[in-house]
């Protein structure tokens, strides 16, 4: 009731106006035609004013709606964002790899074109966080997923796919390109050298790590969707893992093969 009095203000003060010019015009205290005049005028005025209150209130109510509006869509897009993105080293989580990997492959099927996933486990991993810590070992997945991305294109898809695995899907790209990549990625990670601020400590060498990977590469039976090349890029790199470490494997329909490693 009080919202109602407040946005009706102008015209209740018109209303109010005119009363009291047209008692003043009936007593004979003011001329009578100048009376109605006065009123006329007075009822004008608070209706003109009300009618600009109405006009402004409603155009700062819409001008407030389309804020909210704007507001809701930026964080609708940010929640959307977080919900794909691994929150520790800033790539794709694994179920918006699958969602990309799932629209890759379909396209693929349809065109018969080339497609391929790398999956990378950084080995004795448990060794990082017992020998640096559990910090340190944040640090090191976030350094190697930065490297796997900085050294794939901008069209290939990097993505953690859980704990110290990573998985990427390389668009056109046959097996002999999938093993030249997934050998590239082998060497650049076997280089790096992991240091954060408070680990290893001064004076002591740089920390390093290598990966075993697993490709598998397209085309898949016509039965079978795109968690096929996962898995046999995973059995790659079960294999890689069985063979030493540190290297590379390929599907083959007979066993993984491993990729020869070319010589320094």
């Amino acid at each position: 009731m009080n919202y109602r009095l407040r946005q009706s203000w102008p015209l209740i003060s018109g209303v109010v106006a005119a009363t009291l010019i047209l008692v003043l015009a009936f007593t004979d205290a003011i001329p009578r035609d100048r009376g109605i005049t006065l009123t006329g005028l007075a009822l004008i005025a608070g209706l003109a004013s009300q009618l600009v209150l109405v006009n402004r209130d409603g155009i700062v109510r819409e001008r407030r709606l389309i804020s909210i509006t704007t507001d809701l869509r930026v964080v609708t897009a940010e929640l959307e964002r977080l919900a794909t993105i691994d929150p520790l080293t800033g790539l794709r989580n694994r179920r918006a790899f699958f969602a990309v990997l799932s629209a890759e492959f379909r396209r693929a099927q349809r065109y018969g074109r080339d497609l391929s996933v790398v999956m990378i486990d950084i080995d004795d991993f448990k060794r990082v966080n017992d020998e640096g810590g559990h910090v340190f070992g944040d640090y090191v997945l976030t350094a190697t997923a930065r490297t796997l991305a900085d050294q794939t294109r901008d069209s290939d898809v990097v993505a953690r796919y859980g704990g110290e695995e990573f998985v990427i899907m390389l668009p056109e790209t046959n097996e002999d390109g999938a093993a030249a990549v997934a050998e590239k990625l082998r060497r650049a990670i076997e280089g790096l050298e992991y240091r954060s601020g408070e680990f290893p400590p001064a004076g002591q060498p740089a920390y390093r790590v290598t990966i075993s990977v697993g490709t598998a590469s397209g085309p898949v039976e016509e039965t079978q969707n795109e968690t096929e090349l996962v898995k046999r890029a995973d059995r790659a790199l079960y294999a890689a893992k069985s063979a030493g470490k540190n290297r590379v494997h390929r599907w083959t329909p007979t066993g993984s093969v491993e990729v020869t490693q070319p010589s320094a």
